[in-house]
């Protein structure tokens, strides 16, 4: 082997840095010195570690112009602050990007040389131009999302104007013990001794976010925690210390199959939907009208589902009996149900494409499988007259019911000459919960199991307000969904208030990017 090969010299060492991957060997991992460089945590580290690093004085004496040190203190702090705010998960950016140094150098090096060129021809320096090259040019080439982007641009509009070089500013925009002001002097020990009275912990209101944003935080580490020691926690029972593994699992697994539901007969089914009523105002019936094709779609794909548990569950209850092969992919799935997670098999398929929707826990993920059923079950077995309200959250495709609205609507105004192209989707939210709502509409339909993240609804004002405390999400009341085009919903006069409307973006999943 190499470590007996007796022509390497026993002073030789080599370097191998790579990215992370689980395919790395397990034995060259345990006989070599882990080396790893993470940024820092927290603001007051973070500005540290740049003016320690990155800043030297020689970089304050580059530029001779009294706005230069002030310039290069609001980059270490945007660049601070950009970087922390990935721990606050989805809620801090909605795809946690990998900002580096390169960024906050790149822009270090286009600062220096636009105000050098400024001074030498005496013009002053262009915001626009500093705006756009460092929020969507050196940090912006890394962002993705349409939010991240406009929240990076507000960050640059807030800190890369006239008012950083007003006396008394100061980033905290809120009432605080501490200020976060601008170090104001010519020698780097200045600013180290600014930095220096940071507060080593860092309230969520100086990245502009809401003071629940440290649950989230908080919570976030926990589970991540919990995850890992889960994972790596024994999985065999002792002798004499109550179950084993395969009789819990093997109870679990029967358990689970008591409580599947029947399945879903593709010619039973197709033949109910083929008797039932379209939208009112409409004389279609059965697949003419675009929702009942939908609900026949959402039925195939939910039997699929229950397919695929009910034949997971029997297997697994007999390879642990020894009636059939216990294979990796049952053994994986057996530690699935052990640690109460959900089995891969339930949600993806071979190609890793996603069947089903993803939740932390084996039991929430199940009790969401009879919701569905029943949901689905009622609107095939009643109709639409005892829909009152749908569960969005419970179909596989939720675009696709939005869809239908769509073009519904745009058929009971076939009048009116309406065009599926000109209509948009057009929502109000309602002041009552779905056990309140008395009647369907003749267009459009109401929906519910939204929860609002963030922020709050307030029924009373019917408006956006500020999130109360310790309470990260809450659900939203019954909205109503329909479709309208711009002409129309001009004549209808709807008044949004002084603020005008909001689109708000929907999410699947917390993560934010449908994940």
């Amino acid at each position: 082997t190499l470590t007996k090969t007796p022509e390497i010299d026993e002073d030789f060492r080599l370097w191998v840095t790579c990215e992370i991957t689980a395919r790395f060997p397990i034995g060259l991992l345990q006989m070599a010195i882990k080396v790893t460089l993470e940024p820092p945590a927290g603001l007051k580290a973070q500005l540290f570690r740049t003016y320690n690093t990155m800043i030297t004085q020689e970089t304050l004496d580059k530029v001779d112009h009294e706005k230069w040190r002030t310039l290069l203190y609001v980059m270490a702090v945007l660049h601070s602050i950009v970087q922390e705010r990935r721990k606050f998960g989805p809620i801090g950016w909605c795809v946690p990007y990998e900002f580096n140094n390169s960024d906050l150098d790149a822009s270090l090096l286009f600062l220096e040389k636009h105000l050098s060129t400024t001074i030498m021809v005496n013009q002053p320096h262009s915001w626009v131009t500093i705006q756009y090259m460092v929020a969507e040019v050196q940090y912006g080439g890394r962002i993705t999302d349409d939010l991240d982007r406009e929240l990076f641009i507000t960050y640059a509009a807030r800190w890369l104007c006239d008012e950083i070089f007003r006396p008394g500013f100061a980033f905290n925009a809120y009432a605080s013990e501490y200020n976060y002001k601008i170090p104001e002097g010519f020698d780097i020990a200045v600013y180290r001794n600014a930095i220096d009275t940071i507060p080593p912990v860092d309230s969520p209101m100086i990245f502009g976010l809401h003071p629940n944003a440290d649950v989230t935080y908080r919570l976030k580490e926990a589970s991540e925690m919990l995850a890992t020691i889960i994972e790596t926690q024994p999985k065999e029972s002792g002798a004499g210390v109550g179950k084993s593994v395969d009789d819990w699992v093997k109870e679990q697994a029967l358990d689970y199959l008591s409580k599947m539901p029947p399945d879903f007969v593709e010619e039973v089914y197709r033949a109910q939907i083929a008797k039932l009523r379209g939208p009112p105002k409409l004389d279609e019936r059965g697949f003419g009208a675009p929702l009942n094709i939908f609900l026949f779609q959402e039925l195939q794909r939910l039997q699929s589902i229950v397919a695929i548990v009910r034949s997971n569950l029997r297997a697994l209850s007999m390879a642990i009996d020894g009636t059939v092969v216990m294979t990796a992919d049952l053994l994986e799935d057996l530690n699935s149900v052990f640690d109460g997670r959900v089995p891969k098999r339930w949600t993806h398929d071979a190609s890793g494409a996603e069947i089903s929707w993803l939740l932390p826990s084996i039991g929430g993920w199940f009790t969401g499988l009879l919701d569905r059923y029943a949901q689905l079950n009622t609107w095939l077995e009643n109709g639409r007259k005892d829909m009152k309200s749908y569960c969005i959250t419970f179909f596989t495709n939720a675009q696709g019911f939005l869809t239908g609205i769509r073009q519904e609507v745009t058929r009971q105004h076939k009048k009116d000459q309406w065009a599926l192209d000109d209509v948009a989707t057009h929502t109000e939210v309602l002041t009552v919960d779905p056990e309140r709502v008395r009647e369907m509409p003749d267009e459009g339909q109401n929906i519910h199991g939204l929860h609002i993240e963030g922020a709050r609804w307030n029924r009373t004002e019917g408006k956006l307000d500020e999130s109360e405390a310790k309470k990260l999400s809450q659900p939203m009341p019954v909205i109503y969904i329909t479709a309208m085009t711009g002409k129309a919903l001009r004549d209808s006069g709807v008044s949004y208030g002084q603020s005008d409307r909001y689109n708000a973006a929907v999410y699947k999943y917390p993560r934010r990017n449908d994940r």
